[in-house]
C-alpha cells in the first residue's frame, strides 16, 4: 500500500475513535444525567471539543439518536453476523446474552430511569423506543421468519415471537432494576437465564 493511501486512511481512523470516544462519553453522561445533560458535559467527558461533537452529530437530538442506533447494530449483529445455516439456538443464545450485558444490565436501566425524568420525557421515550426495540424487533422478527421458510423453526407470528422472546428474556431483572431493586450483573445467573428462556421457546416454536 502507498504511503498516500496511509495517509488517507490515517483521518477516518482518527475520526471513528473519536466517534467511539464521544458516543461511550455520551452514554455514562447521559446514564448520569438523562436527558437533561448538555453538550458540554459530553465534550469533557469525551476529552474532545463541543465544536467536534457538534460537527459529527449536529446536535443532542442526533449524538442520542446514534448512541441508540450503535446500541441496536450491537444487539442485531448476531442476526446480520450469521451464517445462513447457524443453528438458531445458538443465534438465540448471543441475542439473550446481548439483552443481559447491553439493555437490562444496570448502566443501561440507569439510563432509562434517568431518561424517565427528563422534562420532555415521553417524547424522548418514544424516539428512544422507535430508534431502539423497535428496530431490534423487526429485524429479529425477519430473521425468525426466514427461520421458518427453511423449516428450522415454526413462527407463525415472527413479530409476536419476537417479542415474546424480548419480554421473556428481560424477566423479573429489568424490573428490579427499574425500580432501584439490588440486581447486580451477574453472567453465570444470566447464562442459567438465557439458557432456559432459549429452551422454552425452541419448544414452542418447534418444527
Amino acid at each position: 500500500m502507498s504511503t498516500d493511501a496511509l495517509d488517507g486512511a490515517r483521518p477516518q481512523t482518527r475520526t471513528s475513535r473519536k466517534r467511539h470516544a464521544v458516543l461511550d462519553a455520551a452514554r455514562r453522561v447521559f446514564t448520569d444525567k438523562g436527558y437533561n445533560a448538555s453538550m458540554e458535559e459530553v465534550a469533557f467527558e469525551a476529552e474532545v471539543s463541543k465544536q467536534t461533537i457538534y460537527n459529527q452529530f449536529g446536535s443532542k437530538e442526533q449524538l442520542f439518536h446514534a448512541m441508540i442506533e450503535d446500541k441496536v447494530s450491537e444487539m442485531i449483529a448476531p442476526i446480520t453476523a450469521a451464517a445462513p445455516d447457524a443453528d438458531p439456538r445458538d443465534v438465540l443464545m448471543e441475542i439473550g446474552r446481548n439483552y443481559h450485558t447491553k439493555v437490562i444490565a444496570p448502566d443501561n436501566v440507569k439510563m432509562i430511569r434517568a431518561l424517565l425524568l427528563a422534562p420532555n420525557a415521553t417524547a424522548v421515550l418514544r424516539e428512544l423506543y422507535s430508534h431502539g426495540p423497535s428496530r431490534f424487533a423487526r429485524t429479529f422478527a425477519d430473521w425468525l421468519a426466514v427461520q421458518h421458510e427453511k423449516g428450522r423453526l415454526r413462527v407463525d407470528d415472527p413479530i409476536l415471537a419476537a417479542e415474546h422472546f424480548v419480554t421473556f428474556t428481560f424477566g423479573s431483572l429489568f424490573l428490579k432494576r427499574l425500580y432501584g431493586v439490588p440486581a447486580p450483573l451477574d453472567m453465570e445467573d444470566a447464562e442459567r437465564r438465557v439458557s432456559y428462556c432459549v429452551g422454552a421457546f425452541l419448544r414452542a416454536h418447534a418444527p
